[in-house]
């Protein structure tokens, strides 16, 4: 069947398997949630996304031929993974660092469309994508700079930003 799909009803299929990926998380995190309450949701959520970046992450790299990991490979492989073309995924490279940022957050705007309110899923973003970096590079560095619990601007969610650990001499 795949193969006999157009290039944009196979980029329509890939967004869709993008907001079922995320939509099953969501059922997922509020049953846990419902049941033993918020903390132990984003608890169990970060340890579920660590485990998971691992996968994902060697993945990507064996799809996209990367060796080496450098920056611009990790570029490549953030627009790549799960929640990317749900997301508003956007990034930027700038010097020695690598910038990503999420402007369509679909689990936080189900939340707050539900009357849930924000969640705080720094923990989570950092668990994923610092594990996805450092399986890509085990040298890659992860911050946050701003997720929630923190504010954020209007119409982004959160930012990431990514560097190569210098080796002392």
């Amino acid at each position: 069947m795949l193969e006999s799909m157009t290039r944009e009803d196979l980029i329509r299929y890939i967004e869709i398997l993008s907001k079922n990926f995320l939509t099953l998380d969501g059922y997922w995190f509020l049953g846990v949630e419902e049941k033993f309450g918020i903390e132990t949701a984003i608890d169990l959520d970060r340890h579920a996304w660590e485990q998971y970046a691992v996968s994902e992450a060697n993945r990507i790299k064996e799809l996209l031929g990367i060796s080496e990991g450098t920056l611009a490979d990790l570029e490549r492989a953030l627009q790549l993974i799960s929640i990317a073309p749900c997301s508003g995924l956007k990034t930027a490279l700038l010097g020695d660092r690598l910038v990503m940022t999420i402007t369509k957050c679909r689990p936080q705007r189900a939340r707050t469309r539900d009357g849930k309110g924000e969640f705080a899923c720094k923990p989570v973003g950092l668990a994923h994508l610092s594990t996805f970096a450092k399986t890509i590079n085990p040298r890659f560095e992860t911050r946050c700079v701003f997720a929630p619990p923190d504010p954020h601007p209007e119409g982004i969610w959160c930012r990431w930003e990514f560097s190569i650990k210098k080796e002392w001499v």
